[in-house]
């Protein structure tokens, strides 16, 4: 796939609503009465409360390379994934975890944060609200914190992503 229709693929994508969270459950219909339980970040398929039905999307693109110099340039040399997803995540914290690729994050509705083990060791991020946007670097340990009594709803796309395999995997507690 070329650098242009990946980048559409993706501007497209956001155009119709679509990133988010860290479920692996498939797309639901909007209509659907689906509730989502023991999942990992405390998300809710529960609608009511944000008029926001979570879904997850994804697909396998062959390698590429997009170059639009001098700030921006994303490659993958072999088959990976990409996954799509819309999510609700409860107030209160969710589990810790990582992802194997990066993500990219656009905040919808309600308050969020994250919690992160770095190098410097534990961290939190600011508080991001609607129309914000973060990224969450690959294999580093995180977990999401909803600020408040209302639920969050992002948006999320997760790059570089090995064929089939996991986008959320769970990590210890690094008691922080």
């Amino acid at each position: 796939m070329s650098g242009h229709r990946l980048a559409g693929l993706i501007v497209a994508v956001l155009a119709v609503g679509g990133f988010v969270a860290c479920s692996e459950d498939p797309p639901m219909a909007p209509s659907s009465s689906h509730t989502t339980t023991g999942d990992m970040h405390g998300m809710s398929a529960d609608a009511a409360t944000t008029g926001l039905e979570p879904f997850t999307f994804r697909a396998s693109l062959d390698a590429f390379r997009i170059a639009q110099l001098p700030n921006f340039v994303i490659r993958s040399k072999t088959r990976t994934d990409i996954v799509i997803q819309r999510s609700v995540f409860n107030p209160g914290p969710g589990m810790w975890h990582t992802h194997p690729g990066p993500s990219f994050i656009y905040v919808i509705e309600g308050q969020i944060r994250l919690q992160q083990v770095t190098k410097h060791g534990c961290t939190k991020t600011p508080v991001y609200g609607p129309g914000d946007a973060y990224f969450e670097v690959a294999d580093q340990v995180h977990r999401a914190i909803v600020r408040g009594d209302k639920p969050a709803v992002v948006l999320v796309t997760r790059f570089n992503i090995p064929v089939g395999a996991a986008f959320t995997i769970p990590a210890a507690n690094p008691h922080c």
